[in-house]
């Protein structure tokens, strides 16, 4: 727990930092206001173990995030799918949910365009939007519910759903706009810890944010679904257009990969490596260079499987390589 406190101390750049090597635990902890002191003990409140516990489930079902990304179009009716749990403190489970969709699903896309000096630059899904929209679901969840936040990443949008939905006195057309100022908030301790290190800003503005990060990007406005009873509230944020699934390929891409891979150079690959190998060839078109673990981590595979396919196209010309084994990277001329 101790260590959570200290990273989290720091990254609020709070005057506590000056007295992190003369303070004990207990200290800190009364400090941070998460902990309550009485005659015998030191009380740890619920929101200290939401924020600095190791495994803040055992104690409180649900605190923890749960990450499901289908690969087909199938979604839910396929076994094609990859499934992550985030645990340790809610402030770290959302950092660490959004590095991987950051690194493993967020794309750019450059865009020339005629008669102007600086190319068009958008995402299939702008990262601030995703944040907020997480950020909000861990902020607003009722942490009295045994069910965890969920992502589900499909080929086409990514879905934030947590438990329960908006407030009955919240008018769901004003919410969608933006135009509702909250006069209750489920988890007020919450925010104000994630403000702390800009995880939050100020209130109200979640939702207006999330419309003007994804106008900017050119993307569609997002989709809020609730039961009637307002149980839970999935958000939906839609790919950009302009953007295709991974197993598919823009012409462009299309003509170079049969360019790189002769008929005899595919034959020497399975249809599963190909497959990958298509996922890599897209990924440099917007990157310069790719090694074995950024290449593991956009595959999802282990690093030696992501290496000896590395190898494989050096070896059939598909792919350039240079450096030392351990630091090498690829490349296509």
């Amino acid at each position: 727990m101790r260590g959570y406190l200290e990273d989290f101390i720091r990254k609020s750049n709070s005057s506590l930092v000056m007295e992190l090597n003369s303070s004990s635990l207990e200290e800190l902890l009364l400090a941070q206001e998460v902990a309550n002191e009485t005659d015998t003990e030191l009380d740890i409140r619920n929101i200290g173990v939401l924020m600095f516990a190791e495994h803040p489930e055992k104690l409180i079902p649900g605190a923890y995030i749960e990450l499901t990304r289908f690969h087909s179009e199938e979604a839910e009716a396929s076994d094609d799918f990859t499934e992550k749990i985030f645990t340790g403190p809610i402030w770290r489970q959302v950092q660490d949910a959004l590095n991987y969709i950051k690194t493993t699903v967020i794309e750019q896309k450059v865009v020339k365009v005629q008669g102007q000096a600086e190319a068009e630059r958008y995402f299939n899904y702008p990262y601030n939007a995703l944040e907020e929209t997480l950020v909000n679901a861990v902020f607003h969840k009722s942490y009295r519910e045994p069910e965890p936040v969920e992502i589900r990443i499909y080929v086409d949008s990514i879905q934030i759903l947590n438990y329960p939905g908006l407030a009955k006195w919240i008018n769901l057309e004003r919410f969608v706009s933006g135009k509702v100022k909250g006069r209750k908030y489920r988890n007020r301790r919450i925010g104000e810890l994630f403000k702390e290190i800009d995880l939050s800003e100020k209130k109200g503005t979640g939702i207006p944010k999330i419309l003007r990060e994804l106008k900017q990007n050119g993307s569609p406005e997002p989709e809020f679904d609730m039961d009637e009873e307002r149980t839970y509230l999935n958000a939906i944020i839609r790919i950009r257009d302009g953007f295709e699934r991974k197993e598919k390929m823009s012409e462009s891409m299309s003509e170079s990969m049969s360019e790189s891979m002769s008929e005899s150079m595919s034959e020497s690959m399975s249809e599963l490596e190909r497959a990958r190998m298509q996922i890599i060839l897209i990924y440099l078109e917007t990157n310069k260079e790719i090694n074995s673990a950024a290449a593991a981590k956009l595959l999802e595979v282990e690093i030696k499987t992501a290496s000896r396919l590395l190898l494989k196209a050096e070896k059939l010309n598909i792919l350039k390589g240079t450096g030392k084994t351990k630091n090498k990277v690829y490349f296509r001329e």
